[in-house]
């Protein structure tokens, strides 16, 4: 039996280094994956439970515009917000780094 995609979402940020994954790249680990607007209603789920937080970034280049650059972070057991926002923005300064480091505007 497969666990609800709320839990799915708990367990695949759990695995994580920082706990923090951008929403497409935890979209891909879920099995069946899941249809956007489900997996919306579970991340609005989750952060109604605070239990996750997600974190909207602009498109750092034209290229990008139109893509999802949410990151979602999970809020460790009995804490606030402050160490999941502490990993969403570990993890989108260190994704911004490597897109900069091999993308080139032709």
């Amino acid at each position: 039996m497969t666990a609800p995609l709320s839990e799915q979402i708990l367990e695949a940020l759990q695995r994580r280094q920082p706990p923090a994954a951008l929403v497409q790249e935890v979209a891909v680990l879920l099995r069946p994956r899941p249809a956007p607007d489900q997996l919306d209603a579970a991340l609005w789920e989750l952060s109604q439970r605070r239990s996750v937080l997600t974190v909207d970034h602009p498109a750092p280049d034209i290229h990008l515009e139109g893509t999802d650059l949410r990151i979602v972070a999970r809020i460790p057991d009995g804490e606030n917000e402050a160490a999941a926002a502490e990993a969403a923005d570990e993890l989108w300064n260190s994704w911004l780094r490597a897109f900069f480091s091999t993308h080139r505007c032709q």
